[in-house]
Parts: C-alpha cells; sequence; structure tokens
C-alpha cells in the first residue's frame, strides 16, 4: 500500500501539468546576438554545465535507486528538440521550465532564469538555434524508489516550474553590462547562484543535495570577508581558494571562470553589498 502512494504521488508531481500564457520577445540572428548569447551560455547561465559542449546533451543522474536522468540534446540533429521546438517552445522551457506537453521538466534552473532580460534570452536562444546538429538519442527519465519517496514527500525540489509565476507579464530589462554592484546581482541571479547558496547567499545544504554533499559556501562577508577581490578571483579562474584550499566541483567555477574580468568585479562588488549572515541563514 505505501509503495502504490509513493508511486501515485510521485506521478503526480512528475506529471502535473503546467499552462503558462504566450510570451513572445524578437530574436535577432546576427552575430553580435549569438556571440551574447554564446558567451551567456558558456560563462553565465552554463547550459553547457548540463547540456554538454555542444548542446547534445550528458547523463546527469544514473543511480538506479535514485533516478536515471539525462539532460536533453537541444541542437537540431537527431534526437534532438532544436528541430522540433519554435521558439516560443523555447522561452517556455528556458523561463517557465515546462515542455511543450506542459509536463515541468526536471532540474532545468528556469525559476534562475526567470530574471533574463528580454534581449538575453533571446540572444540565449539565438546561439542554440546557431549550433551545429548533433545526432544524439537520449532515454526518457527513470525513477527510482529513493527518487519517487522524495519526490512524493515534497523533499526533491527537482521541478522549478511549482515555483514560479507562470502568469508573470513584464519585459524584464537588463541592467547595464557595467561594472557595477546593480549588474553583478543581475548576473548572480540569471546564473542561478541563489539556487545553491540560497536568496541571502549565506550557503548551507543545497537543495535537493545528496546526503553528504558539500555544503554551498556562505557567500557574505561572514562567510568570506576574509578574502580579497583576487582570491574571489582565483576561486573562479582556478578552483583554489585562500591556501590553496580546493573549490568542490559542484561548484561550476570552471563555466564561471569564463566570465570576463569585469563580470567577475561586478559580481564581487555585489557580494561586498550583502548583509552579514551565519552559514545557512536566510
Amino acid at each position: 500500500i505505501g509503495a502504490a502512494w509513493v508511486y501515485a504521488a510521485s506521478n503526480r508531481q512528475i506529471n502535473r501539468r503546467y499552462h503558462p500564457g504566450a510570451s513572445w520577445i524578437s530574436i535577432a540572428r546576427d552575430s553580435e546576438t549569438v556571440e551574447r548569447g554564446r558567451h551567456l551560455a558558456l560563462a553565465v547561465v552554463k547550459c553547457v554545465e548540463c547540456h554538454g559542449e555542444d548542446l547534445s546533451g550528458t547523463a546527469f543522474f544514473d543511480d538506479p535507486a535514485f533516478a536515471r536522468v539525462h539532460a536533453p540534446n537541444i541542437t537540431a540533429g537527431r534526437g534532438g528538440s532544436g528541430g522540433v521546438y519554435t521558439d516560443a517552445d523555447l522561452i517556455r522551457v528556458i523561463q517557465h521550465g515546462v515542455k511543450r506537453d506542459g509536463r515541468a521538466v526536471m532540474i532545468m534552473p528556469a525559476d534562475a532564469y526567470t530574471h533574463l532580460s528580454d534581449g538575453d534570452l533571446a540572444a540565449i536562444i539565438a546561439y542554440v538555434r546557431s549550433v551545429p546538429p548533433v545526432d544524439k538519442e537520449w532515454p526518457a527519465p527513470r525513477y527510482g524508489p529513493v527518487g519517487r519517496a522524495l519526490i512524493a514527500a515534497g523533499k526533491l525540489p527537482v521541478f522549478a516550474a511549482a515555483n514560479i509565476d507562470h502568469e508573470r507579464r513584464d519585459v524584464r530589462p537588463r541592467p547595464d553590462p557595467d561594472t557595477t554592484a546593480d549588474y553583478g546581482r543581475y548576473l548572480t541571479l540569471i546564473g542561478g547562484c541563489q539556487t545553491c547558496h540560497n536568496p541571502a547567499m549565506s550557503g548551507g545544504e543545497r537543495a535537493g543535495s545528496e546526503p553528504g554533499s558539500p555544503l554551498a559556501a556562505n557567500l557574505t562577508p561572514t562567510g568570506i570577508g576574509h578574502y580579497t577581490e583576487a582570491d574571489f578571483v582565483r576561486v573562479l579562474r582556478e578552483g583554489k581558494g585562500p591556501g590553496d584550499r580546493v573549490i568542490s566541483d559542484f561548484m561550476p567555477w570552471k563555466s564561471s571562470g569564463r566570465m570576463t574580468d569585469d563580470e567577475i568585479h561586478a559580481i564581487w562588488l555585489f557580494l561586498k553589498t550583502l548583509e552579514p549572515k551565519e552559514m545557512g541563514q536566510r
């Protein structure tokens, strides 16, 4: 009876349908727009962390007890969504975390991407459209008993669509891309920093992480107040903190390190404005 309840309750979450309103933005295909999208995809929103450098997908989870989930091929090749999804479909996936059939995408950080400006969203889509097609097919997700139990109990928040305001209609302007704390805040929002480090950036246990996973660092002055800006740059460029402390690979520093010097400086300025918090304090 318990197993049947877990299966039914998890299926309700997995197969829940969402109905975002239609949204549209103008998407240019010029080289400058595509290059902006490439930079965002590689360094800021970090699409390549899940979908791979060629965007053909990767094996994301492969644990029979937990789940077998693959980040999909989003190119226009065989098995990819790029040749099937319209621009409107891509907007729905990126900013709402919802597939064409209305079901939520698993582990897609759409709650971070809701903060993308319309221009940057358009640039990412333009870049995805420009990537050469790759033929690669992945199996549908399969959920194990542990994963289903956690989903049923609401302890595995892997469907961002459940936490997004799908009625939002406002146009999202991008702050000027300069070296200000305001632009640094924007970069942390669209980069998903708050997803792991929590909205207060005080770190602690990451939502949905497996038991024993490294804690996210406290990025408020309480946690990194002893860092110099050079220390912070080294974390992102080399994956090493003060004293040559090796940064966990749970932190996508290899992608984040591709940001420009000005972008990293802007984020550093934003972090310096944060209220000091103890680890995990909201």
